[in-house]
């Protein structure tokens, strides 16, 4: 008989193309070979591409879906059983044939090479048949097997049914073991299949009444001899089934039985289940010729298994992907595409059925500073948890979805009024008020809420997702912790907030920034040791912006570290020019928000453009906010430390605001702290404010630190300062902020006084 090969089993269903063509429409099951010509006009074969790679990427060329597919190939005298290992190895569709020049021949898939295998078994029953037309002498042997021969083609047929279809039916099984025990004359037999875990899943049978399969209670067991076929993956055949010391595992009630033939369904060592039958017919024990037919159809059967698990599989994973494409993989809500989707469905039925529609924009409040202080294992629980708390207080039709990080988005369809919406904003606060217990940790978290009403605020989508976020954006603004409506204001509020982000973005490339310098003078001489930078901006098109509001916008954009960086370049090459006109010894005092400081390589950059600017490090003096310091991590600490140890002085703005540590503030570098204007501006008047000063004097000196008031606008207020000892005062009293050259007069004019002062004091 002749062994088959990869080339007796190619499959019929491949197109060849060229690598720029496209996917078209082919019949099922049809696989591209993909060719490119070569300078000889030859064709040069590429590899293969199957209708689910088209499917999956439909607008690519055959060239595209090639490059991703490994390209294994086989010779055309390959054996079957390495083939079908390759295609279950590399888990291709099919695998090219090639000859020893490479040329293509043709593709085998595990269809093909089964249909080789049953048309061999065709050739092989035709055989039979023709051998048993020249038996004369034995007729009645040739009835016998010409019978039996029908059967082997039923039971083929009912396997090529089962082949048919994608999934495996209970049906189907049940028509391939009355195939089977027809084939082999048996009274009984059955297939059980089992699942990945080893356990029987799937049990049809043959040759019992359902009288007493209902008293068969359960299914057998796979112990004793069935299990051993299981385990071992081997065939049993046994005359005299009692005298076997492992016949055991069928439960009570069920048939008895003498002789038994069990065999696996396996393929590659992974077994499927088991096949057994009993008891022939004319009371014969079970012949090898028998197990070999069975072994033969259990091995047919294991091929469509593994054909239809593995589509099983693929099917899986599709899904899995799907759902990977639409929904939030921590939290298991919609994700962000879905959400829209589903917006627009909304919004399209509320616009048919004349109703109102409510988008909230949930985002939860300090999160980083969660993530930061617990991990982030704990803010992945905490998102899952406020999740799993914000579906328990809504309706079944409304849709909630993460958008990304801290961020969700609520759908309210069908609502009857504004203030349906404002309850749910107060459940929903409400909900989150409660703490978490995220594993060890107890968590507290708020949300600000944005809403905006479809059609009120706005009928396309994109806007009213644009407003709900401009109204989270306010609730922020507002103090968190709340909800706030959509109103046109808002949006006349955000659109001035983005004038000035891009118009700040055009005025660090078109030199639009000032530094304006303001001194800062010894409280009893009036002598000026210092002079702090202090950022103006003229914009052409918007006019004078003042800090306080384009300050906090660089902060949010991300434009502080560049407009911080040409700051303080600017002010440390203005001090050296200073320090060249042997004008005194001078302090220059520059801001530095807290985001700079908690920018990689923030110390680096200072020290570099000191380097540039060549002003020595003891004349830079960096001002800190109170604030970023209690809300500063160990790390901007280190950094403080790091900017100390070059030299640099620090002082710490806005002081008496901030509540600080005391334990901390004795611990960190600073030389100078600022009393607050807020309660320079009251010490004349306002007995605790003077009480503060009086408080913060002392609380420095006692540090051994330096204190400057500022603010001061009167003769009283420099008075008190000066009586209670504060070192140093800057503000509109002695000068305004000034522009470079009137500050250079004005230390020419000091530097000169200070002269006469001395030469006064030697006379």
């Amino acid at each position: 008989m002749k062994r088959l090969t990869a080339v007796d089993c190619l499959w019929p269903r491949v197109k060849r193309v060229l690598e720029e063509e496209r996917p078209g429409h082919e019949p099922e099951g049809t696989l591209f070979a993909v060719f490119t010509d070569a300078a000889d006009g030859a064709e040069v074969f590429c590899g293969l591409a199957s209708e689910r790679d088209s499917a999956a990427h439909p607008h690519w060329i055959f060239a595209d879906l090639v490059e991703h597919r490994p390209l294994f190939s086989i010779g055309p005298k390959t054996a079957l059983s390495a083939c079908l290992g390759l295609i279950k190895k590399s888990q291709l569709e099919g695998l090219p044939v090639l000859d020893e020049t490479g040329q293509f021949i043709g593709v085998v898939t595990q269809s093909s090479l089964l249909r080789g295998l049953l048309q061999q078994q065709r050739f092989l029953l035709r055989q039979a048949r023709h051998y048993c037309r020249l038996a004369e002498t034995e007729r009645d042997q040739l009835a016998r097997w010409s019978a039996r021969l029908t059967e082997l083609h039923e039971a083929s047929r009912a396997l090529l049914a089962v082949l048919a279809h994608s999934n495996l039916e209970k049906d189907l099984l049940q028509r391939a073991i009355d195939a089977l025990t027809k084939l082999l004359e048996a009274r009984y037999g059955a297939i059980g299949l089992l699942d990945q875990e080893g356990v029987l899943t799937e049990f049809v049978s043959v040759g019992i009444s359902d009288e007493i399969a209902r008293l068969i209670d359960q299914k057998p067991a796979g112990s004793g001899l069935l299990g051993l076929v299981i385990r071992e993956d081997t065939a049993i055949r046994l005359e005299d089934l009692s005298t076997h010391p492992q016949a055991a595992g069928f439960p009570p009630h069920h048939p008895p039985m003498k002789s038994l033939l069990a065999v696996p369904v396996s393929h590659n060592r992974r077994v499927y289940g088991r096949i057994y039958l009993c008891d022939k017919w004319d009371g014969e024990p079970f012949t090898a010729e028998d197990e070999l037919l069975a072994m033969s159809f259990a091995h047919s059967l294991s091929l469509i298994l593994d054909n239809a698990r593995e589509r099983e599989e693929i099917l899986k994973a599709q899904a899995s992907l799907n759902r990977l494409a639409h929904y939030d993989p921590l939290t298991g809500l919609p994700n962000r595409q879905l959400a829209n989707d589903r917006l627009q469905q909304v919004l399209a039925h509320t616009h048919r059925q004349g109703g109102r529609a409510a988008l909230f924009f949930i985002d939860l409040d300090n999160f980083k500073q969660t993530n930061d202080s617990f991990g982030h294992s704990v803010g992945d629980g905490l998102l899952q948890a406020v999740a799993v708390r914000l579906l328990g207080r809504l309706r079944e039709s409304d849709g909630l979805a993460r958008l990304s990080g801290d961020e969700f988005l609520l759908l309210l369809p069908d609502i009857t009024d504004i203030p349906d919406a404002a309850a749910v904003a107060e459940k929903i606060l409400a909900a989150l008020a409660a703490p978490f217990r995220i594993g060890r940790y107890e968590v507290f978290v708020t949300a600000s809420i944005g809403i905006s009403i479809f059609p009120d605020d706005a009928e396309d989508r994109e806007d009213l997702l644009r407003f709900a976020d401009t109204a989270m954006f306010h609730a922020k603004q507002g103090g968190r912790n709340g909800y706030r409506f959509f109103t046109e204001a808002m949006n006349g509020r955000i659109r001035h907030y983005s004038q000035i982000e891009n118009a700040l973005r055009h005025a660090l490339t078109s030199n639009e920034l000032e530094l304006h310098y303001q001194p800062q003078v010894v409280a009893r001489s009036g002598r000026i040791v210092g002079m702090e930078a202090l950022l103006r901006w003229h914009s052409p098109a918007l006019g004078g912006i003042p800090p306080a509001e384009f300050i906090p916008i660089a902060e949010s954009s991300g434009l502080i570290g560049a407009v911080g960086e040409w700051a303080l370049l600017t002010a440390c090459v203005q001090g050296k020019r200073w320090a060249d006109m042997n004008l005194g010894d001078l302090r220059l005092a520059v801001n530095v928000s807290a985001l700079q400081l908690k920018k990689k390589g923030f110390v680096a950059r200072v020290s570099e453009i000191l380097a540039a600017s060549g002003l020595p490090p003891g004349r830079l003096e960096l001002e800190i906010t109170e604030s970023a310091m209690i809300d500063g991590t160990d790390e901007a600490v280190a950094v403080l430390e790091e900017l100390h140890a070059l030299g640099i002085r620090i002082a710490i703005d806005d002081f008496g605001t901030g509540y600080s540590s005391l334990s901390r503030l004795k611990k960190l570098p600073i030389g100078m702290l600022k009393i607050d204007k807020s309660f320079v501006a009251g010490v004349t008047v306002n007995a605790d404010d003077a009480a503060i000063a009086v408080a913060i004097i002392t609380l420095g000196h006692s540090l051994h630190l330096q204190v400057i008031a500022e603010g001061v606008e009167t003769k009283a207020q420099l008075d008190f300062m000066i009586e209670h000892g504060c070192d140093e005062v800057q503000g509109y009293l002695l000068s305004k902020p000034l522009p470079v050259d009137d500050c250079t007069r004005l230390l020419y004019e000091n530097r000169w006084q200070a002269s006469l002062a001395e030469a006064a004091c030697d006379f």
